[in-house]
């Protein structure tokens, strides 16, 4: 029959080949045999009955199978026709429902991408990377056509030349690396700064590395370049000068300057005013200029401070030794000197041995290692004390070169109390006065008068010290005796070890006698006209730490005597003793055994609260 209006537009239909499923009344998905891009192209009859898409049923596993809402009784009869063309309009697939199926095209392989010929026909092929045309290299872009940006991602790499030799390694949240992969000697991986200056004069600089903080849109100090290094020309350049120096320069809160330069020639300067000093030949560090002139040949290390103090440090490990040596090519260590932090104690060397000694306790020491009286050499101790020792000859040299006059002035409280003078060859001991050492039996140490009359009595005076190895503790060290006056330690005898703490080391050591065969202990006088008369009491032996009550006894030379309160003594008069301590006028003008000495003043020079009192004498007892 005839039909009025505008014609239908045709598309393509296509009848599925279902026969292969099989409706069981449970089953709800089956296979339509091919692939279609959406629900919307199927038109499906169920036992007469049109389906609506998208409702009574839907698309499954990429398009190839139908998916009822309600699974078809058994015996169904399912009628799918797939509208492939436009039927009135234009039909849109499903997202991710086109495939290699409804391509004009075969499958490739993995990694493949689809391309053209220009003529239509589609194709997978292999992509290859960015390479250039020819071995000779090929731009990045051009002179006027530049990349903006490249990005890499972490560990990107860069590799140079044709056997990739070189690369620029990005090592991740951290910097680059510049890497030769060379192996041979020599083939270091080089980074140049080279100038496009072709005139190059005096103070140009060459090539520059910069330190900076991130930008602060404050514009504060920390924006400014902090800290650079920079070559600099020394001199203009020419065919044959390219004298230049190298310049590290540092700041706080301000621009970076040159606070340390290396010339040419390896002169170094350090100064921190951002103006590094001149040279002479080696290394010159200046706080501040003093305005002086560096001396030729001691100009190889100068420490400069022209506005205070000037030092060098050396610091090392608690058990460390700081050293300085003095070499030549015959010996790298003929000379030298060292402070051992073990044990607290500086020493100079010279051909190879030591030969001063300043030790932990102050005394200075030369020829010899240690404070002992036993051993050749010379001490100055940290009490004062003065020890020269030698064997076989005499220790000390005392020599006036012009003039007769004093050799030795003899002080107490730095008032001069005699000395030994000489007058061509003659030496005179003014103001002598011969003492010797003795002690009381029970070693106390009561009050006795100056110028008290002492005798003699049988027992010796015994004097004891401890003998140890000063390097015990150091096994790296030769053995070395060293001997300290101790008093003798109760229960203790000859022979006997004992513990004996030195400047706070303690160490183990073993008791010795000193020899004394002529000074016997004494007593305060107490027999009149005593033959046993040894002298008069001068002072006690104050030796600091020895456990010994030692006392002077003077006994010849001029000095006083302490008379008794009854006596009354004239010039020339000869004294014997009292018998309680004092001297008495003795009865005669001969000297004998008894007499102790001879009145050479009357003036009192010290007068006691008993109504004793001393007067001037040559004493002639001892």
């Amino acid at each position: 029959m005839a039909y009025i209006g505008k014609s239908i537009e045709s598309g393509t239909f296509k009848v599925l080949d279902t026969s292969g499923n099989t409706y069981n009344g449970s089953n709800t998905t089956f296979s339509l045999g091919t692939q279609v891009g959406s629900a919307a192209q199927l038109l499906v009859s169920h036992d007469g009955v049109i389906q609506k898409a998208g409702t009574d049923y839907t698309l499954a596993t990429g398009g190839t199978q139908i998916t009822f809402s309600t699974a078809p009784a058994s015996g169904a009869s399912i009628f799918i026709t797939e509208i492939s063309g436009a039927v009135g309009g234009t039909v849109t697939p499903s997202d991710n429902s086109v495939g290699i199926t409804q391509l004009n095209v075969s499958d490739g392989s993995n990694g493949q991408a689809l391309t053209t010929n220009g003529s239509g026909t589609l194709s997978f092929s292999t992509i290859s990377s960015n390479t250039p045309s020819s071995a000779d290299g090929q731009a990045l872009g051009s002179a006027s056509l530049e990349w903006s940006d490249l990005f890499l991602a972490d560990g990107g790499e860069i590799k140079f030349g044709n056997d990739q030799d070189v690369s620029l390694i990005h090592n991740a949240d951290k910097g680059l690396k510049l890497k030769s992969t060379a192996t041979s000697d020599d083939t270091p991986a080089i980074f140049t700064l080279q100038t496009g200056d072709t005139d190059i004069g005096d103070a140009d600089v060459i090539g520059k590395i910069e330190f900076q903080a991130p930008d602060e849109a404050s514009g504060t100090d920390a924006i400014l370049v902090g800290a650079a290094i920079q070559a600099v020309a020394v001199g203009d350049f020419s065919s044959s000068a390219n004298a230049m120096e190298l310049q590290f320069m540092t700041a706080e809160s301000a621009t970076a300057s040159a606070k340390m330069r290396i010339r040419g020639d390896g002169k170094v300067g350090i100064s921190p005013d951002g103006n590094a000093p001149d040279l002479g030949t080696g290394l010159h560090i200046r706080t501040s200029d003093t305005g002086a002139s560096v001396s030729s040949g001691m100009d190889e290390l100068v420490l400069e401070n022209g506005s205070a103090n000037c030092g060098l440090t050396i610091l090392t490990a608690n058990d460390g030794v700081a050293r300085i040596a003095f070499g030549d090519d015959g010996d790298s260590a003929a000379g030298g000197t060292d402070y051992f932090h073990d044990g607290n104690y500086y020493r100079i060397y010279t051909a190879g041995s030591e030969r001063v000694r300043i030790d932990g306790s102050g005394d200075f020491l030369v020829a010899k290692t240690s404070a002992d009286a036993g051993s050749n050499g010379g001490e100055i101790r940290n009490n004062g004390m003065a020890v020269f020792t030698r064997s076989g000859d005499n220790p000390l040299i005392l020599n006036r070169n012009t003039d007769d006059g004093r050799l030795v002035d003899f002080k107490g409280q730095n008032t001069t109390e005699g000395e030994i003078s000489v007058s061509g060859s003659t030496v005179s001991y003014n103001s002598f006065a011969g003492s010797h050492w003795s002690r009381l039996a029970d070693n106390s140490q009561p009050t006795i008068l100056r110028g008290t009359v002492m005798e003699s009595i049988a027992t010796m005076c015994d004097w004891y010290r401890v003998k140890f190895d000063i390097n015990q503790h150091d096994s790296s060290k030769d053995e070395e005796e060293r001997t300290e006056e101790i008093a003798l330690p109760d229960g203790k005898s000859v022979g006997d070890a004992i513990k004996y703490t030195f400047q706070g080391v303690e160490y183990d050591g073993v008791i010795e006698k000193q020899n004394n065969e002529r000074l016997p202990m004494c007593k305060i006088s107490d027999t009149e006209d005593s033959k046993a008369v040894y002298g008069v009491f001068m002072t006690w032996d104050n030796q600091p730490d020895d456990g010994v009550n030692d006392m002077y006894v003077t006994a010849l030379g001029a000095f006083v005597v302490r008379i008794h309160k009854d006596e009354t003594v004239a010039i020339g008069d000869l004294l014997s003793s009292k018998g309680n301590g004092t001297a008495k006028k003795q009865a005669d003008d001969i000297l004998r055994a008894s007499t102790i000495a001879k009145v050479t003043s009357t003036e009192k020079t010290h007068e006691y609260a008993d109504g004793s009192y001393c007067v001037p004498c040559t004493l002639h007892c001892g």
